[in-house]
């Protein structure tokens, strides 16, 4: 029987905004040498915050964000760039806009794995949470 529990990968990352492809800051994943493993989805609410999104991890049922898994090369060297791009400072977290921590993504095959993610962290109103992105 497989075990379903998440395994640990700290050089994943899962990206649910303007780093995906297609849009204006995946680039930067490119530069990085970030290899796409597959599109997968993570418990959590998406907020229109005009620009860009921001998702929060919720544990209401049924709410879920869809996004991308890129395995990172030189991960510690990647995240500081990441870091960077969203506003985040490991030193002081408590004041930038987004928090890097880890968070369980589910695959399209049912598998489930540990990445980093990008979590907004400011209150936002019901009325910019955004139903599809």
């Amino acid at each position: 029987m497989d075990d379903p529990s998440p395994k640990p990968a700290p050089d994943l990352l899962f990206v649910y905004g303007t780093l995906r492809r297609g849009f204006r800051l995946h680039h930067n994943l490119k530069r990085l040498g970030a290899q796409f493993v597959g599109k997968g989805e993570v418990q959590a609410e998406l907020f229109d915050l005009g620009e860009f999104p921001g998702a929060r991890a919720s544990t209401k049922p049924g709410k879920m964000v869809a996004g991308e898994l890129y395995r990172l090369h030189k991960v510690l060297n990647s995240l500081q760039v990441l870091d960077q791009i969203e506003g985040f400072s490991p030193g002081n977290p408590e004041k930038g806009m987004f928090q890097r921590a880890t968070t369980e993504v589910t695959l399209p095959n049912g598998e489930r794995r540990l990445a980093w993610v990008y979590w907004y962290r400011w209150r936002c109103p019901r009325s910019r949470v955004l139903r599809l992105f």
